[in-house]
Formats: C-alpha cells, sequence, structure tokens
C-alpha cells in the first residue's frame, strides 16, 4: 500500500456502528496507527482476500457487485 502525506487524502465521512467504533479503537490503539490508517489497512485486506479467492476480478471489465447474490436460494 503506498504511503502518503496525510494532507493528499481524500476526506470521508461513515456511519458505524457502536461495535465497529469500539473495534476501531482498539485495532488503533493496538497497532498504534491512527484509525484512518486502520480502516485503510482493512480495506486493502478485504480488497486483496477477494481477488485472492475470486470474487473481484482485476480490469476485466466487469462490475464486482454481478458476482454476488444475495437473493435467498429457495430448496
Amino acid at each position: 500500500m503506498p504511503i502518503k502525506n496525510s494532507s493528499t487524502k481524500a476526506v470521508r465521512s461513515f456511519r458505524l456502528s457502536t461495535e465497529c467504533v469500539r473495534q476501531l479503537k482498539d485495532l488503533s490503539g493496538n497497532m498504534g496507527r491512527s484509525e484512518g490508517d486502520v480502516v485503510e489497512v482493512s480495506i486493502d485486506r478485504m480488497y486483496r482476500e477477494e481477488i485472492r479467492f475470486r470474487n473481484l476480478m482485476v480490469n476485466d471489465g466487469q462490475k464486482p457487485e454481478d458476482n454476488y447474490d444475495v437473493r435467498k436460494k429457495l430448496r
């Protein structure tokens, strides 16, 4: 993951559950990194896992969300 000066990064805002905020603070404290860095590392890891398990294809013109089927399967 490239390291950038924080002043060059885009600002984003998210609504997180209480549990997620607690986990974020725990990870941030344990890793000795900012909460923003923890989010960045987490997304990078998840992205790599999606590629690894072929749920996400890079540069093939396909939408990643097309790989997911969230509808209930009837038996």
